[in-house]
């Protein structure tokens, strides 16, 4: 009888404890760019495979209310630095380290395929970076992968992901350095898609985090998103969320 007490009385108490966290947790505004499948908006509303994944680990796990903003890269970055919202989803760059905090589990991963014209074939054995430094880059404005990795190069920003295959096609770029799960998903609807190919040189992956503005309420959990993360990654969570949005090479 006791025993039966204790469980009761110890399933009382987590459920106590969460509904406490739930209650304290509040509401955040997390911000990203349209960059499909990672995150986009239709008809208002956010969604893509960091929303998913934040929606289950913070939402769903950690009992936050998230509100969701799709906006230029730039200014995304930009309210998180000035503590108009709590967070973004990125790769760990110098800039991003001065006004955020990460935790030590990567959200997701950041790998990078190289997009070029079909038949150029000085892009077929590339072995390092800096044999891109020969050529003209495309890649998306308020890139912290491309600013960090490809700075002193000839790189072409753009405000959208949509124009870089438009200019590979027309010569204007040679070379677009970017993940493999953004592109495929863009060249679905590129009418130009069968004169590009890809390669995957195999030493560009990353790991992107949810980086916390220094004043997020968020901050203080970021711990506890990485035990959150860890059990998503263990229970089989994390990689239906990603089989979800992953496109094939075709």
């Amino acid at each position: 009888m006791a025993s039966k007490m204790w469980r009761c009385f110890l399933c009382w108490f987590l459920w106590a404890g969460w509904q406490a966290c739930a209650a304290e947790s509040g509401e955040l505004i997390i911000t990203y760019t349209d960059y499909q499948p990672y995150s986009w908006e239709v008809a208002g509303k956010a969604q893509g495979l960091e929303v998913d994944l934040l929606n289950e680990a913070l939402g769903k796990r950690m009992g936050y209310t998230l509100q969701h903003k799709v906006l230029p890269w730039e200014r995304a970055q930009q309210l998180v630095r000035n503590n108009d919202a709590d967070a973004f989803v990125a790769t760990i760059n110098a800039e991003r380290a001065n006004y955020t905090d990460v935790g030590s589990e990567p959200l997701t991963f950041w790998e990078i395929s190289l997009y070029f014209r079909k038949g150029d074939a000085r892009f077929e054995q590339i072995k390092s970076l800096q044999e891109l430094a020969a050529f003209q880059i495309g890649s998306l404005k308020g890139n912290g992968w491309s600013k960090k990795n490809l700075a002193g190069m000839k790189v072409e920003y753009v405000n959208k992901m949509a124009l870089l295959p438009k200019m590979l096609l027309l010569g204007r770029i040679d070379v677009i350095p970017d993940n493999p799960y953004v592109m495929r998903n863009l060249l679905l609807n590129e009418a130009g898609a069968g004169k590009i190919d890809e390669v995957t040189p195999g030493f560009l992956r990353e790991g992107m985090f949810l980086m916390a503005g220094k004043h997020s309420a968020l901050n203080p959990r970021l711990k506890e998103l990485d035990g959150v993360l860890q059990q998503m990654k263990l229970d089989g969570s994390w990689q239906r969320i990603h089989d979800q949005y992953k496109v094939r090479k075709k």
